[in-house]
């Protein structure tokens, strides 16, 4: 599914000459401001504002959800995460000695395992999930019947 567009504007810019641009030293007033306010306390008593309470709440709601949008985004989806590495192939077979004590043909290669890549929805199958969750990290899928489940 893709992203849908924003819905929502900014309150102010820092750049450009338009009329919604904040000044330096008026962010920066207002930034001292907010740190005084945190330093002693004080911006928990604006919880206490029965109009702005609510709101505040609110806010700290969707600044936990951003959080966590950050950390699966940094972890799970970023640069460095990376897919679970498939099985390793079976090892080929090893070639029998001649009657001089020669070594036989090298056996042939095992089959590749996953490349951990995340499949597309086009090539997703559940014929090869473990059909019970005994033993599975919390998290993996399975398959529960003919229903994806997660452990």
């Amino acid at each position: 599914m893709a992203l849908a567009n924003k819905k929502h504007e900014a309150f102010y810019t820092t750049t450009g000459s338009d009329a919604d641009k904040i000044s330096t030293s008026k962010l920066a007033e207002v930034k001292d401001l907010w740190d005084k306010d945190v330093a002693s306390g004080g911006n928990l008593n604006l919880l206490n504002d029965p109009n702005l309470g609510p709101l505040l709440y609110q806010m700290q709601q969707m600044q936990d959800e951003l959080d966590e949008l950050r950390r699966h985004l940094t972890n799970d989806v970023g640069d460095g995460a990376k897919g679970d590495t498939g099985a390793t192939g079976a090892k080929g077979a090893t070639g029998a000695k001649g009657d001089k004590g020669d070594t036989g043909d090298t056996g042939a290669a095992g089959a590749a395992g996953a490349d951990g890549t995340t499949p597309t929805m086009t090539s997703l199958s559940g014929s090869s999930l473990p059909t019970s969750s005994k033993g599975l990290s919390k998290g993996k899928l399975w398959n529960n019947g003919g229903v994806i489940s997660i452990a």
